[in-house]
């Protein structure tokens, strides 16, 4: 009857963190699209002034020279390592309902 119990929080408190987390991120979006709505009237009236293209003068494009990176380099391999040796693993699990300690096979009586 525990178990069941312990399972029943668990899921609950899960379902309430997600819950939680879910909605602050519902909150956060709204209150982030509320404000760059608010800003977006502003910068559209700006844009939509037509410009005269005697005033608009370009600066020129600057020039910038880089250095080119070194090559890479080369890695000539002349020997393998040897193959690794094979490891085997023995698990033994021990029974904690001792229905085999007994003599019977574990099944449901």
């Amino acid at each position: 009857m525990h178990a069941a119990i312990h399972r029943a929080a668990l899921a609950i408190s899960a379902l309430a963190v997600v819950t939680l987390v879910g909605g602050f991120l519902i909150a956060d979006g709204y209150l982030a699209a509320r404000s760059q709505s608010a800003a977006a009237p502003a910068s559209t009236a700006l844009e939509a002034a037509p410009a005269s293209t005697a005033t608009t003068a370009t600066a020129p494009p600057e020039v910038v020279y880089v250095r080119p990176a070194p090559p890479a380099a080369v890695i000539h391999v002349t020997q393998t390592a040897p193959p690794a040796r094979q490891r085997i693993v023995h698990v033994t699990v021990p029974s904690t309902s001792g229905e085999n300690e007994a003599g019977s096979e574990g099944g449901d009586d």
